[in-house]
């Protein structure tokens, strides 16, 4: 199990000069697209909420930005053949998770008063998500630990892969978070909220 998780971290997640630019973040990209195409047939139709569909909107646009960023990183890494500052990128991924979560609270204020449960499941999941980014770059960067505690990066993959798969199922079938595996798919905290 943990060789699995090295392996899928360092085919899928490592930012390293021998990384093929092409990865499983643009077919994740490609389950969130056509998350947001379903959404708007919804929309269309008026069998979803205004708010999933800010959502979504919101968390494919962030995607897609951050995995461009990503690609670039590699990119840059490839034709350079350094990876001394690009490991910055883990910060502005973090920065990025949070900016989108402040944009989604804001598109809500504004256009829809009424917060589905799929608005809070992604503010949960993002804000796990930027904290893993974070841990990263500063284990990276500030730390300057690069090889040393490589649990961290597997940790890292983990989170990473599983938070982007949930949000694909969760936005391409927004009705299972009101399923009981809403407790796979959404984290419980804080305590005391009802969503």
């Amino acid at each position: 199990m943990f060789e699995y998780l090295a392996e899928l971290y360092n085919k899928a997640l490592l930012v390293s000069e021998n990384r093929e630019v092409f990865s499983y973040q643009v077919l994740i990209s490609l389950s969130y697209l056509l998350a947001l195409i379903f959404s708007m047939i919804r929309a269309v139709k008026d069998k979803e909420l205004f708010s999933d569909f800010l959502t979504i909107a919101v968390v494919v646009t962030k995607y897609m930005l951050t995995t461009l960023l990503m690609e670039y990183a590699l990119t840059y890494i490839q034709e350079n053949h350094a990876v001394d500052n690009v490991q910055n990128v883990y910060l502005g991924l973090s920065a990025t998770s949070l900016f989108s979560m402040y944009v989604l609270a804001k598109l809500h204020e504004k256009f829809s008063y009424k917060f589905g449960l799929l608005f809070f499941c992604v503010i949960k999941l993002t804000v796990v998500l930027s904290i893993a980014h974070f841990i990263l770059w500063f284990k990276f960067v500030v730390l300057d630990i690069q090889a040393e505690h490589a649990y961290i990066h597997y940790m890292y993959s983990f989170i990473v892969l599983y938070i982007s798969i949930v949000l694909a199922v969760v936005m391409l079938f927004p009705g299972l978070l009101k399923t009981k595996l809403k407790l796979l798919l959404s984290p419980s905290w804080p305590f005391g909220t009802k969503n």
